[in-house]
């Protein structure tokens, strides 16, 4: 099995308002290409600038605990602890996503 590193976590980040419309139009966004979660919704923003205050639908998402995300969230947490696992071995980081999909209600 493929360990799943935080540091190559991506999502695909469409709207609620595309998908009701019968479109899955959207884009992956590299996480690693953001310091925080306002940088990352800045991103989103500047994606789906055709809509006005869109509402994000994370349709996918690759290398990112299911306890971090969800189809219309992502913890508020997410980029301290990508930044602060960086430095485990491949094994650790995957006994870290083990935790979080199960046990990780409070991050």
């Amino acid at each position: 099995m493929e360990a799943k590193v935080l540091s190559e976590a991506k999502v695909y980040v469409g709207t609620y308002a595309k998908y009701n419309n019968g479109s899955l139009s959207g884009a992956w966004l590299d996480l690693s290409d953001y310091s925080d979660k306002e940088e990352f919704y800045e991103a989103c923003r500047e994606l789906h600038k055709d809509e006005e205050d869109a509402e994000y639908m994370f349709q996918d998402w690759e290398n990112v605990p299911e306890g971090l995300i969800g189809e219309s969230w992502i913890s508020e947490n997410f980029f301290s602890l990508r930044d602060a696992v960086e430095d485990l071995s491949d094994t650790e980081q995957e006994a870290f996503f083990v935790w979080c999909n199960y046990k990780s209600h409070d991050l």
